[in-house]
């Protein structure tokens, strides 16, 4: 009887740290019984947890969203291309007014940059302040199109259509093309696509030479410069020694023929020539009218000449044979016209 109530005494000593409600809920674990309460407390727990990470993520990505929304976007460098349409090019992607995926998207090489547009960089000015500074293509001329004016550039590319004319593009007159088959950002339709590369080298010096033409002019595959009366012929080829004659004989055209309207023949001149000749246009006037019949054996000479001319493009001798054909062909028409050494 002491050692039963001496273990009892002994058992009840053990749980007597704690609590009664500890000593019940052992009890009772051991019997069996498991308690509801505590599992939903435990999953109540888990699920306000879950619910509070969701929630803190959702307002991060809000004020991200928020903090960083454009609001301005400032456009540096353009010249010719609206301020307008470069805003446009960032609002037309999906995620483009946010200014982290603005800096991360169009800054990378391979993003399709505006017709008019180079390069481009964007920088952050604030979280909801962009600047865009683009690098526009350099325009090499300009024709008519639709009752407005087509820029073009150096590999003929149509850049953009506008009624307002940009400083320092020449302007074509007489160039071929489809209008029908025009596409912005696409290479103008013409039959001779070396036109352009001819363009941007006659541009180059005109520059150089500090010549001003009132217009240049594309009559097939040959460009023409026009200062005021006097039509300069060019040809396809060697602009470089042709241009390089222009200032000293129009400054002597001045003198000798003021107001005189002419042609200067430079189409078949090269560095090895001693002459070029001027042709008033009062002299191919009297031509015409002595013609007759000789006008059109003229006509068939002339051209039997073309063809040669065309043949003649191949090497510098050849184009010195040809020089001295039209020279003859000159004097048969009565137009001596001046020689200019």
């Amino acid at each position: 009887m002491k050692r039963g109530k001496q273990s009892k005494k002994s058992r009840r000593e053990k749980y007597e740290q704690f609590d009664d409600e500890a000593y019940i809920n052992e009890v009772l674990y051991k019997e069996g019984y498991r308690p509801p309460e505590r599992k939903k407390k435990k999953r109540k727990g888990v699920f306000l947890g879950l619910l509070t990470f969701v929630l803190g993520i959702a307002i991060i990505v809000f004020a991200f969203l928020l903090l960083f929304h454009i609001q301005k976007i400032e456009v540096k460098g353009n010249k010719y291309t609206a301020e307008n349409d470069v805003i446009e090019w960032i609002r037309s992607d999906k995620y483009g007014m946010n200014s982290v995926y603005a800096w991360w998207k169009f800054n990378k090489a391979d993003t399709k940059q505006l017709p008019t547009i180079e390069s481009s960089r964007i920088t952050l000015k604030a979280p909801w302040s962009i600047r865009v500074t683009v690098k526009e293509k350099e325009i090499s001329g300009y024709i008519d199109y639709n009752n407005q004016y087509l820029y073009f550039d150096k590999e003929g590319t149509a850049l953009l259509t506008t009624k307002d004319k940009v400083d320092g593009a020449a302007y074509i007159e007489g160039m071929d093309i489809d209008a029908s088959k025009v596409k912005m950002g696409k290479i103008l339709p013409v039959s001779d696509k070396n036109v352009f590369q001819r363009i941007v080298e006659i541009s180059q010096l005109i520059v150089k030479y500090e010549l001003t033409p009132d217009r240049i002019t594309c009559s097939g595959s040959e460009l023409n410069l026009y200062f005021g009366t006097v039509e300069v012929l060019l040809g396809k080829t060697n602009y470089e020694d042709r241009l390089a004659q222009v200032p000293p004989i129009l400054e002597k055209l001045a003198e000798k023929y003021p107001d005189e309207e002419g042609t200067l023949h430079l189409e078949n001149f090269d560095a090895s020539d001693k002459a070029v000749r001027f042709v008033p246009k009062s002299s191919q006037d009297k031509s015409k009218d002595d013609g007759g019949t000789d006008q059109d054996d003229t006509g068939d000479a002339q051209d039997g000449q073309d063809q040669q001319d065309s043949q003649d493009q191949q090497d510098s001798q050849d184009q010195q044979d040809s020089q001295n054909q039209m020279d003859s062909q000159y004097q048969e028409d009565g137009q001596t016209g001046e020689e200019f050494p």
